[in-house]
């Protein structure tokens, strides 16, 4: 081979090996953050529970040693008409509705598909005082606990008082349908 070609070789290696030199020191220049401290993390996003217009969540709570399940649906959150619908499956299995509306004052129970009108007592489900797991104010205590602590993704359990909650299928502004907070 004559000097002129070996020459040409020469020079395309060290024009090949600063390319290189050039991209890795690059690559390492921006994935450490240029300081070498690493990689500044994005904060997550808080999910607004706060701001949700609706909100949809099933609670399994062991309360005193007993365990239920609870779905609980609203809409019209940040409003005065709220609407809320609790389906409770107790410890015996048996299948219970709830559902209020707080502009008309009223709430339907269902037990095990017999619909009742107990308007009556909608301050005492509503507030809890009739039952402190079905009304506004279990609803109330669920999200304020999601809000606080839920990373905006999967399930999230706590313990309060010796009993056991763990909230999960937390959808944020679903769209529920009016007819799910109507009985019958």
């Amino acid at each position: 081979m004559n000097k002129k070609a070996v020459s040409w070789v020469v020079i395309g290696i060290i024009i090949i090996a600063v390319v290189v030199v050039g991209v890795v020191a690059y690559w390492a220049f921006t994935s450490t953050g240029g300081g070498g401290e690493g990689p500044t993390p994005t904060p997550a996003a808080t999910p607004d529970v706060a701001g949700a217009t609706s909100i949809g969540f099933k609670v399994n709570a062991t309360i005193n040693g007993v365990s239920e399940e609870y779905a609980f649906t609203a809409k019209n959150l940040g409003t005065s008409d709220i609407l809320l619908r609790t389906d409770e499956i107790d410890a015996q299995g048996n299948a219970f509705v709830y559902v209020f509306n707080e502009t008309a004052q009223t709430v339907w129970a269902s037990a095990m598909g017999q619909w009742s009108d107990v308007s009556s007592d909608f301050a005492s489900y509503w507030d809890g005082a009739n039952s402190g797991i079905i009304g506004y104010t279990a609803f109330t205590d669920y999200k304020n606990q999601i809000a606080a602590h839920w990373s905006g993704s999967g399930d999230y359990s706590y313990t309060s008082g010796g009993n056991s909650y763990k909230i999960f299928d937390i959808i944020l502004n679903p769209a529920p349908a009016d007819s799910l907070f109507q009985h019958g």
